[in-house]
């Protein structure tokens, strides 16, 4: 074989390698040439955006970023949503361009957490349909008072140590859980109850809008291209649009203010933490809330409202499925908003960011459950007995009968603390 033969022989591999990156050649043009990628992420599900616009709505400017993907408002009949599996942005004008004029647009996603709301004093308790109040219960962790956290830990030594005391054997792992912590707070009465404060998620998401827009400059200072900016700044503005819908703050806070009845957050039974916010006439009716009833017709207004807006996030598909050059900044502007968007429905907040102002006041644990309802009740009047026949259903042993039939006697003669002494205060 001559010296040439060998050579091509050994290329061979190398040269049907290259056949083949040639052939594959129409695979990379998506990548190299992103335009058919635009429209497709814009109509993704991504349900992000509605729980984003869920945490900052209320104000006049909601900044959620314009970003790949939408919520999907909920309507009734619900037959109509558990069936309609259109995606994206898409599914979202869709829905409400079909629904909007004759069916009820709830616009705040469900209760995430499961959660029971008590009136501590009517002793009344419901289970939770509102999407703040299950925020607020789902984060406590990050958000309660430092008291309440040495009072946790003192509880799980507490706890272990009795373990180590009882093991005979192999020592067991510290617990995770230790009997009932009861926090108790009161509302603000320096800060106006259904006003959320801006804090993080607000400033994140006009640093991104801001963003936004100094990408989509680019193209147009370097050859003059407008499209990008002018799909950046139509879809900034149907966001902030959409986010400014006064509808959203009338179902958000649901409910009358200034309550003066105390109320009472808990998971049920075998939780870890009970939230009690007393009533000063400062906070929000939270058995209002809790019922849900923002189930009520949307008014003509609003449907034609969310209609048009709809109606624009399909002009705004169609128009991003024409571009032809410059779609990577568009890329990039949609993927920073989808991030920030992510970034927003996940992160935990305070209260005060959901315009629920809440003040500590004391911290109430105890290792057994029932020890910590009876403290509760020797406190604050009725709270312990509506929480009793949750976390008892099956009743009390005959000695905490007694004890909690003298406890009552007590507090029925005014010996107790109770939440009028709270409302005086």
């Amino acid at each position: 074989m001559s010296l040439f033969g060998m050579i091509k022989s050994a290329l061979q591999p190398l040269l049907n390698w290259a056949s083949l990156v040639t052939l594959a050649h129409p695979f990379q043009q998506p990548w190299t040439s992103p335009t058919i990628l635009v429209p497709i992420l814009m109509a993704l599900r991504i349900d992000c955006v509605h729980k984003a616009l869920a945490q900052l709505a209320g104000g006049i400017l909601v900044p959620v970023p314009f970003s790949f993907g939408t919520y999907t408002p909920r309507h009734i009949p619900s037959s109509h949503l558990r069936s309609n599996k259109l995606p994206g942005w898409a599914s979202y004008a869709v829905k409400n361009l079909l629904y909007a004029s004759v069916g009820d647009a709830v616009l705040m996603p469900p209760a995430e957490a499961p959660c029971l709301v008590f009136n501590a004093k009517s002793g009344h308790g419901r289970n939770n349909a509102s999407w703040l109040i299950g925020r607020v219960f789902r984060d406590y962790e990050s958000w309660m008072d430092t008291a309440v956290r040495a009072r946790i830990a003192e509880l799980l030594d507490e706890r272990n140590h009795h373990l180590q005391q009882s093991s005979k054997g192999t020592a067991p792992p510290r617990p995770r859980q230790a009997g009932l912590c009861i926090s108790v707070y009161a509302p603000s009465k320096s800060k106006r109850a259904g006003v959320p404060t801006h804090g993080l998620l607000y400033w994140t998401g006009l640093v991104v809008v801001l963003m936004q827009m100094v990408i989509a400059a680019v193209p147009f200072a370097l050859s003059g291209d407008m499209s990008i900016r002018r799909i950046t700044l139509g879809g900034t503005i149907l966001a902030l649009t959409t986010g400014s819908l006064s509808q959203w703050k009338a179902e958000k806070w649901a409910c009358r203010r200034k309550s003066s009845d105390p109320y009472i957050l808990t998971s049920g039974n075998g939780a870890q933490h009970v939230i009690m916010i007393l009533g000063n006439g400062q906070g929000l009716h939270l058995e209002d809330l809790a019922a849900g009833k923002t189930r009520r017709s949307s008014s003509i207004s609003s449907r034609l409202y969310i209609a048009g807006v709809s109606f624009l996030w399909l002009c705004l598909l169609v128009f991003a499925a024409g571009l032809a050059q410059n779609t990577g900044y568009l890329l990039a502007i949609g993927s920073i908003g989808t991030l920030q968007n992510v970034f927003a429905s996940s992160l935990s907040q305070n209260p005060s960011m959901l315009g629920v102002h809440l003040e500590f006041m004391e911290v109430v644990g105890e290792t057994k459950v029932f020890a910590a309802l009876k403290a509760l009740e020797g406190k604050y009047k009725g709270a312990g007995q509506c929480l009793l026949r949750e976390f008892f259903p099956g009743g009390l042993r005959p000695g905490e009968q007694e004890e909690w039939d003298t406890l009552t006697g007590r507090a029925a003669e005014g010996q107790d603390e109770g939440v009028s002494q709270a409302r005086k205060d």
